[in-house]
C-alpha cells in the first residue's frame, strides 16, 4: 500500500474533520486568553507553578487551569496515557462547559471514552512542564483498522498534544498511525467543523526557571517586535526538506532581516556568523552541538528556533539530547519537533511555520497550520498567545530604537531601503544610527554600503572602531574575523592583524573556528611581515587538524 492509499484510508475516517476558522484578528487577544485551558500535572508542584505564572502574565482566568494527578515522567504507556491524562481531561472539559458534548456507553480498543461533541469554546490548550510528553508503542492495543496500514504506521505512539488536539473529534478515529490535519496550511476556511480540532502548544522545557523566562520574554518580544538577524542551515539528507528551508529563508529575506544561508553539505558550526539568532532554521543533526549547546549564547527575546530532524523532542528535559530543550535552555521561546519518526511528509513544514508568524498569527496557530499529522510525533513547545510579529516594521522603528538589539532593526530598515531602490537613503540612514548608536553589526553594515558606493576609504574609517575593542562576547567572534577580513581587503592590514590576535588569543574557542581563525590570521601576518607569527599559527593550525594518535 502507497503512502497516498494510506491516507485515503484516514482521510475516510476523518470525513467530518473537513475545514476550520484557525484565524483570530489581534483585536481579538483578550479573548482568545479567557479562553485558554491550561493542564496542570497536580503530581509536579513545578507544573502549578508555571501554570499560575502564565496565567497570571496572560490575564487567563484562574479557573482555566485543569489539575489532574499523572505520571511524572516524560513517557508513559498507552494506559497510563488514556487512564490518568485523556479520559479524565476529556471528563473535566465537559464538567466546566468547555465542550458541549453526550457521552456514550462504550470505549474504543485502547479505553478512550467515546462522546459526540458538538462544539468546544478552546481557543488553546497548553500543556505544562510535568504532563507527560509522549506515549511509548503497545502493539497489543493497535485494534484491526491497522491491519490496513503500512508497517511503518502500525504504531500507536505519538505525542501527548498531538493525541489531545483531537479530544473533540469524531469518535470513530483510531490512535494507530496519524489523523491528517484538517487545519494544516489552511487559515481561511469557515466550516463548523473548527470545532472538531484543538489548537495545543505546551510550556516545556529543562527547568521550570528557563520555562517561566519563556513566558516572559515571549510577552516582551510581543511588545517590543522580534529583533536580531535569521540564519538558515541547508543542505540536508532530502531535496523536499532543502526546498522548505530554502523558502523559509525567502521570507526572512522579504521581511528585510539580515539573512545568513549555509546551503553546503556541511552543518553550520563555530566557522559560521551566528549573532542575535531571532530565527534559527536548520537540519539534519539529532542532538544540538556548539553553539546551541552554549547556555549563555546572546539569543534575542521571542527568538524562533526550528532544527528539522526526526527525534528532536524525543525528550525536552535535555539540554544535549534532542534540539528542543536546548533551544528553550538558551532562550528560544517558539520550537517544534517529533518525539519519534514522524517521517519527513508529516512533520511541521518549516516555510510554514515561519510564513504565518510574519503574517501576524499567533504561534499556536502558526504550529497548528504548518503540521500534516495530528495523532502523530509532533510537538510545539511555546506561548500559543506570543506574536513574534504583532508589531510592524515602522511601528518598531517607532518604538523599539534604543532597545540594546537596536541595531539589528537598522539593519532591517537599511535592507528595506535597498529592495525598494534607495541606496543613497539607506547609506544615509545606516552613517545616522550609527553615529547615534555604534555597534559592530551597524559598524560592518556601514562599511559594506561604502564600499558597494565606491568609497572603500569611508568603509575602512566606519571599522576603526574595532581599535578600542578589548571584550566581545562569543557570538561576536565570527561577526569579528569578518570585519578584520573586510579591514584586510580594504588596505588596513595592521588593525586586520590586531583583531586576529584578539580572536586568537580568546580561551574557550571552538575547534573549527580556532582552526579557521588561525589559517585566516596566518595568511595576513605573512603580509604584514609578522613572518615568525604566521608560521606559529600555521603550526598551530596544522596541529589542531592532525589526527590524534592511536
Amino acid at each position: 500500500m502507497s503512502l497516498n492509499q494510506l491516507f485515503l484510508i484516514i482521510v475516510g475516517l476523518t470525513s467530518l474533520l473537513t475545514t476550520c476558522v484557525v484565524g483570530q484578528a489581534a483585536d481579538q487577544a483578550a479573548g482568545e486568553a479567557a479562553h485558554v485551558v491550561v493542564v496542570v500535572n497536580a503530581n509536579d508542584s513545578g507544573s502549578a507553578e508555571i501554570a499560575n505564572y502564565y496565567i497570571e502574565q496572560r490575564g487567563i482566568p484562574e479557573d482555566n487551569i485543569i489539575a489532574l494527578k499523572m505520571p511524572n515522567k516524560e513517557t508513559v504507556t498507552v494506559r497510563e496515557f488514556v487512564d490518568t491524562i485523556y479520559n479524565p481531561l476529556l471528563n473535566a472539559l465537559i464538567q466546566k462547559d468547555w465542550m458541549n458534548a453526550v457521552k456514550a456507553n462504550e470505549r474504543d480498543v485502547v479505553g478512550r471514552e467515546r462522546v459526540s461533541v458538538a462544539t468546544h469554546h478552546i481557543s488553546y490548550l497548553v500543556t505544562t512542564r510535568g504532563v507527560p510528553l509522549r506515549i511509548a508503542n503497545d502493539p497489543t492495543l493497535l485494534g484491526a483498522v491497522s491491519e490496513q496500514f503500512p508497517k511503518q504506521f502500525k504504531v500507536n505512539n505519538g505525542s501527548v498534544d498531538g493525541e489531545l488536539a483531537l479530544l473533540a473529534a469524531p469518535a470513530n478515529l483510531p490512535m494507530a498511525a496519524f489523523v491528517p490535519n484538517p487545519l494544516f496550511s489552511n487559515m481561511t476556511a469557515t466550516s463548523v467543523d473548527a470545532k472538531r480540532v484543538i489548537r495545543v502548544s505546551r510550556l516545556d522545557g529543562p527547568s521550570v526557571a528557563v520555562v517561566k523566562k519563556l513566558i516572559a520574554r515571549s510577552i516582551q518580544a510581543e511588545a517590543e517586535g522580534l529583533l536580531g538577524r535569521a540564519y538558515f542551515d541547508i543542505g540536508g539528507p532530502h531535496a523536499k526538506g532543502d526546498e522548505w528551508m530554502n523558502a523559509a529563508g525567502d521570507l526572512a529575506v522579504a521581511a528585510y532581516f539580515d539573512t545568513d544561508f549555509e546551503k553546503t553539505k556541511r552543518l553550520m558550526d563555530g566557522r559560521d556568523r551566528y549573532d542575535a539568532p531571532a530565527i534559527y532554521m536548520g537540519w539534519y543533526r539529532q542532538n544540538a552541538y556548539g553553539a546551541w549547546r552554549e547556555p549563555k549564547w546572546s539569543v534575542p527575546p521571542g527568538a524562533i528556533g526550528f532544527h528539522l530532524h526526526s527525534f528532536s523532542a524525543t525528550t525536552v528535559r535535555s539540554t544535549s539530547t534532542g534540539w528542543l530543550g536546548a533551544f528553550i535552555n538558551q532562550g528560544y521561546c517558539a520550537t517544534v519537533g517529533n518525539v519519534y519518526e514522524p517521517y519527513l511528509d508529516y512533520t511541521h513544514h518549516p516555510h510554514l511555520l515561519l510564513g504565518a508568524l510574519l503574517d501576524g498569527h499567533t504561534f499556536g496557530e502558526a504550529a497548528m497550520f504548518s503540521n500534516p499529522a495530528l495523532s502523530w510525533q509532533g510537538v510545539a513547545i511555546g506561548d500559543p498567545l506570543y506574536r513574534p510579529f504583532k508589531l510592524g516594521l515602522d511601528e518598531q522603528l517607532k518604538g523599539s530604537m534604543e532597545n540594546p538589539l537596536g541595531a539589528y532593526l537598522c539593519l532591517r530598515q537599511i535592507n528595506r531601503l535597498q529592495a525598494e531602490g534607495q541606496a543613497d537613503e539607506a547609506l544615509i540612514f545606516a552613517r545616522t544610527q550609527f553615529v547615534r548608536q555604534p555597534s559592530l553589526a551597524l559598524a560592518y553594515k556601514l562599511a559594506e554600503l561604502y564600499a558597494a558606493a565606491g568609497e572603500p576609504k569611508k568603509a575602512v574609517e566606519a571599522l576603526k572602531v574595532t581599535r578600542y575593542l578589548t571584550v566581545f562576547s562569543s557570538d561576536e567572534v565570527v561577526l569579528v574575523k569578518k570585519i578584520a577580513d573586510f579591514l584586510n581587503q580594504y588596505g588596513d592590514g595592521q588593525l586586520a592583524l590586531n583583531l586576529y590576535q584578539k580572536l586568537i588569543d580568546r580561551p574557550g574557542l571552538e575547534k573549527s573556528l580556532r582552526i579557521s581563525l588561525l589559517e585566516g590570521g596566518a595568511k595576513i601576518a605573512i603580509a604584514e611581515g609578522a613572518t615568525r607569527l604566521s608560521s606559529s599559527w600555521r603550526l598551530s593550525a596544522r596541529q589542531l587538524k592532525s589526527p590524534p594518535p592511536l
